[in-house]
């Protein structure tokens, strides 16, 4: 079977990044997208040409959602509970040294020298003062995404709309129970949701805030496979997001649903 790509092309992408030693990263993405890798220990080789980059002193956190137990009564186990967000997070989730967020259902976890400070101690939301997007916003941290548009995979924008309050979204209360050092307790969690009026209507996936992102700053970007590969500061991210916001606080929305929620609002 003819490849796509290979260790050494996965290296030199990851390369041109500008990645380098002791670098705290963010990466999500689908690995699917990129093509056929070389043989079948791609999620083995991602995790070590990383490794090998950023060194000992470096840090890889990942996205390990679990909504499915919003709408299910399992227990969200944080040691076994498995991540919906791709099999290279499962596979980033399962090694020994990982540490998780306890949050049922948007958790992130980490692996490295600040694993414990991104994803311990946290509050019960999934954004904010003292989450894991906060404190990668503080180390500097790189987010790192593949096989997407940088759109797609923007989760980020979510904490800068917690943080600005937007009028379109609020926090909803959840109970879930919970499994934490062989204990079972049930807790409140919460999720920052869209208004009910406005789940159903397209949205612009980011563009609007991507556009203004690349005014002033950069998106490194190199071919890998049968896709790209891309990087930019998570921290310049979330200012620019800010400052967008407050200039137009419903950039996030397309203007149909901008006009509709509006228009709801008055009706209230």
């Amino acid at each position: 079977m003819k490849k796509d790509y290979d260790i050494n092309d996965l290296y030199n992408a990851y390369k041109s990044l500008k990645i380098k030693k002791n670098d705290i990263i963010y990466i999500t993405g689908n690995l699917l997208s990129l093509g056929r890798y070389e043989n079948r220990n791609i999620l083995n080789d991602n995790f070590n040409v990383l490794k090998n980059i950023i060194g000992k002193k470096g840090t890889i956190a990942f996205p390990t959602h679990s909504f499915e137990l919003v709408s299910s009564k399992r227990v969200f186990d944080i040691k076994n509970t498995y991540s919906e967000t791709g099999s290279f997070t499962e596979f980033l989730r399962k090694k020994k040294n990982s540490v998780r967020q306890n949050h049922p259902y948007s958790s992130t976890t980490a692996i490295g020298k600040y694993a414990k400070f991104i994803c311990t101690n946290n509050t019960q939301h999934v954004y904010g003062p003292n989450s894991p997007f906060q404190r990668l916003i503080d180390l500097n941290a790189k987010f790192i995404g593949f096989g997407m548009s940088p759109g797609l995979t923007a989760t980020q924008v979510h904490h800068a709309e917690f943080m600005m309050d937007v009028p379109y979204r609020f926090i909803k209360t959840f109970k879930q129970r919970s499994k934490i050092n062989k204990k079972i307790v049930t807790k409140e969690f919460y999720l920052f949701v869209l208004h009910k009026n406005l789940i159903a209507l397209r949205r612009d996936r980011n563009k609007k805030i991507f556009r203004y992102f690349v005014k002033k700053n950069k998106i490194l970007r190199k071919k890998l496979g049968k896709s790209y590969i891309y990087s930019y500061s998570f921290s310049k991210f979330y200012k620019s997001t800010i400052e967008l916001m407050k200039k137009d606080i419903y950039c996030w929305l397309t203007s149909e649903a901008r006009t509709k929620f509006q228009k709801s609002k008055l009706r209230e």
